[in-house]
């Protein structure tokens, strides 16, 4: 016979254990205190650094609220399980000026693997800001985009050994890059990130290097895997490189072709000089090519139209000259006023090469 009182006690057992479970999954939900107070100091040093009209609006989730759970707050990311915070940006406001980068605020952040960091003039200690990098083992991305940290944040940006993508456009960098010995022999890339052994994107777009892109060394090197005749040590399996909107002069270095696994390169808006490099037809993985606003002359590489990969063709205003490839389309080759044959629908005839060549 069905006993009502024991079955009350059933069910209130069982609401018991529910709200226990629910319970514990909301508390798996929330961030660790740890990581929530270190968010709500960044956001104090933030709110000292921030102009007075822009102090009021600073980060408006990040409360110090414990019911608050700050996975959910604005720019913070978490790990699913661990509940670790794993992603932040912060500093797109209106800061005083010359406000420099406390990087000791970020040391709980021990699974942070993104940072975007922008709007600071440097880093408030050069020495702890260079321990703060190293201390961040399992960060991938670095994203220092509008900054004004300017070439004196190379040798600090060493100590990230884990980086996978390096994000420096628009610093203010200037000049010549820095590149010592023989280790390193990277376009542009100075020899305080020779540890950057892991790197696979690097982005130093918008700022005012005026130099020539450098290759420098002996012909022969170790690399991260083996010997090699081409290309520099600790950045062979680089995918992206983007050197656009700077003041490089000079000639494209032939042993850019070498980057064997790039699969963009992005060297427009410089005063590069020279021919195309026929190097560039051993990017087999490459998808977007950009080569344009420059003042490269010459043929066109035919072999570039047998990379299958390549999707992104662009070497608009240059003086170049000779048959155009098929295989690409007509707003690749805008403004090379000597280019001949389809897509353009102009006829190849010798005259046309010889004024190209006596420009």
């Amino acid at each position: 016979m069905f006993n009502p009182t024991k079955g009350k006690v059933y069910m209130g057992q069982n609401l018991i254990w529910v709200m226990i479970l629910l319970g514990q999954i909301h508390g798996c939900e929330s961030c660790i205190q740890k990581e929530r107070l270190a968010l709500f100091e960044l956001k104090k040093y933030m709110i000292s650094i921030a102009t007075e009209e822009e102090s009021n609006s600073v980060l408006p989730t990040w409360t110090n609220d414990t019911k608050s759970d700050c996975c959910r707050w604005e720019e913070v990311k978490c790990n699913r399980s661990s509940r670790r915070v794993t992603e932040i940006a912060f500093g797109y406001m209106n800061l005083k000026e010359s406000s420099l980068l406390n990087l000791s605020l970020l040391h709980p952040f021990e699974e942070v693997r993104s940072l975007e960091i922008t709007g600071f003039s440097g880093l408030f200690d050069d020495v702890e800001g260079y321990k703060s990098l190293r201390r961040l083992r399992n960060l991938e991305i670095l994203d220092f985009t509008s900054n004004n940290f300017n070439n004196s944040i190379f040798p600090f940006l060493n100590a990230a050994t884990s980086l996978t993508k390096l994000f420096l456009l628009a610093n203010n960098m200037d000049g010549h890059v820095p590149i010592k010995g023989h280790f390193l022999i990277f376009v542009g890339l100075p020899s305080e990130l020779r540890d950057l052994t892991n790197l696979e994107v690097l982005d130093m777009s918008w700022n005012g290097f005026n130099d020539s892109i450098p290759i420098q060394g002996s012909s022969e090197f170790p690399t991260k895997h083996r010997y090699g005749s081409y290309m520099g040590g600790n950045l062979l399996e680089l995918c992206g490189l983007d050197l656009s909107q700077n003041e490089f002069s000079g000639e494209i270095p032939v042993e850019l072709g070498g980057l064997l696994e790039l699969h963009a390169l992005n060297l427009s808006h410089n005063y590069l000089s020279g021919v195309i490099p026929r190097s560039f037809s051993g990017l087999k993985a490459v998808e977007s090519l950009d080569l344009s606003f420059n003042r490269l002359h010459g043929e066109i590489p035919p072999q570039l139209s047998a990379l299958s990969s390549l999707g992104v063709f662009k070497v608009s205003y240059n003086n170049l000259s000779g048959v155009i490839p098929e295989a690409f389309d007509a707003n690749s080759y805008v403004g090379n006023p000597f280019l001949c044959g389809k897509p353009t629908n102009k006829s190849c005839k010798s005259n046309n090469i010889q004024e190209a060549d006596n420009e």
